[in-house]
């Protein structure tokens, strides 16, 4: 587990992009090569502006703060040393009651809160994704124009004093990168956005079971105001230092506000990317010593310093929480180990 395991799971991603999202950058991307899409006998009544490329280069340059962790140019100073204080991570605004049974929430935010949450399935295969901010989307979701897109229906449903445009399509989905291309399958997709109360615009985009527009409906009338935590939280963070960027509920990078090129990463890398206590430092980038023993949550861990150049030591510590999940530090040698281990110790995931 390194940077390069983090820049290809989360590199796509910044705050403002979800799965869907991603997919649809890569479908822009296919777009281009393929040619415009097919012309469609009916629309919805918006045009499509969802401003990808400037997601995509918020992601690029976040991730590019993201995975260094001192670089010697730029403005300010890197921090020679911190001081760990009290941290709360910021929250998603809004509540589901009831919370739909088998759903799991994941968060994506940066330091002024999270914008975007997804409730999917274990297997991804069902689920929907909740979309506030303080503007009036422009456009019917992520995917018109998308390779394959066919409008498939267009629903009147009544929420709060207005009637809404539920959208429902169908699309190509990227499932699997191959060396010739994507593997794609047909999936289906519903898309409504409202303006749930004065400033606040909430959008959903439901897949699978819930590319419906009365399932999205229902899911509308359960949302509550009351705020919930980000899925990965940080109980102590370095003073000065504040929220970068959180995605997929498995990204969290906090910032020095001094010298923002130095960064600390919090991630609970896929199961198949975990590498065997015993193996360290053996897999990750840049070791500068051995993997030291230590304890975090009253289960073996390991941490071991790295150098990726001059002005560019580290650690990298690997944990898991009480029910198996494996997690990874990496930070910037402002820290000694012992606040690196100390840090650790109040990491939670909350899924």
């Amino acid at each position: 587990m390194n940077e390069l395991t983090l820049l290809r799971e989360a590199g796509p991603q910044a705050p403002e992009l979800t799965p869907a999202a991603r997919s649809a950058a890569r479908a822009a991307l296919l777009a281009e090569i393929e040619g415009p899409a097919p012309r469609r006998s009916r629309r919805p009544s918006r045009k499509v502006a969802f401003r990808l490329g400037v997601a995509l280069a918020t992601a690029a340059a976040a991730w590019t703060g993201a995975v260094l962790i001192a670089a010697p140019d730029g403005p300010g100073t890197p921090a020679e040393s911190v001081t760990l204080v009290d941290f709360a991570m910021p929250t998603f605004p809004l509540s589901l009651d009831p919370v739909p049974d088998g759903l799991r929430p994941a968060f994506d935010g940066n330091g002024d809160g999270a914008s975007i949450a997804s409730f999917d399935d274990a297997a991804g295969e069902n689920g929907f994704t909740v979309y506030v901010g303080e503007d009036e989307p422009e456009g019917n979701g992520p995917d018109d124009g998308a390779p394959g897109h066919e409008l498939l229906d267009v629903d009147e449903i009544p929420l709060g004093d207005d009637d809404v445009e539920a959208v429902t399509y169908a699309r190509d989905w990227c499932v699997e990168d191959t060396a010739t291309g994507c593997l794609t399958e047909r999936r289906r997709f519903t898309w409504l956005s409202w303006e749930r109360r004065d400033d606040q615009w909430v959008s959903l985009l439901g897949h699978g079971d819930y590319a419906d527009a009365e399932q999205l409906q229902a899911v509308a009338g359960s949302l509550v105001d009351r705020p919930q935590p980000a899925t990965l939280e940080m109980g102590l963070a370095p003073a000065g230092w504040s929220v970068q960027f959180f995605t997929m509920g498995r990204v969290l990078t906090l910032v020095n506000d001094a010298y923002e090129q130095q960064t600390l990463t919090v991630h609970v890398p896929l199961s198949e990317d975990v590498i065997p206590l015993e193996q360290l430092p053996t897999g990750i980038e840049a070791p500068a010593g051995p993997a030291v023993p230590v304890t975090v949550h009253g289960l073996p861990a390991r941490v071991v310093p790295t150098d990726h150049g001059p002005g560019m030591g580290g650690w990298y510590l690997q944990a898991s929480f009480a029910d198996g999940t494996t997690f990874t530090v990496q930070a910037p040698d402002a820290f000694t180990q012992e606040q690196v281990v100390e840090l650790a110790e109040q990491v939670t995931h909350n899924r």
